[in-house]
């Protein structure tokens, strides 16, 4: 069955969220005071794999290919005070 779930992410350049195989991430948004990413997951799916997904502040030195980055979002904390961008790493 298909549904959709959703995963804290760390504030971190690289963070990895393990999903069942397969999943599509959707959107990331700030909830609280964290970073989280929604994916349609397959439940009955039994493999489970690691999105390596990663969040940047603005003004942030980068020290990852850029140009190999899946843009997913770009929240906002505080009204604009603290705005982080969420990358999706491609598949290896």
């Amino acid at each position: 069955m298909k549904t959709i779930y959703k995963y804290k992410v760390k504030q971190e350049e690289v963070v990895d969220v393990e999903m069942p195989a397969g999943a599509r991430i959707l959107t990331a948004k700030a909830l609280g005071a964290h970073v989280w990413v929604w994916a349609i997951v397959d439940t009955e799916e039994k493999g489970r794999e690691k999105r390596r997904i990663a969040v940047l502040k603005t003004g942030q030195e980068i020290t990852a290919n850029i140009d190999l980055l899946l843009p997913i979002e770009t929240v906002q904390f505080g009204g604009g005070e603290l705005v982080l961008h969420v990358f999706e790493y491609p598949a290896d």
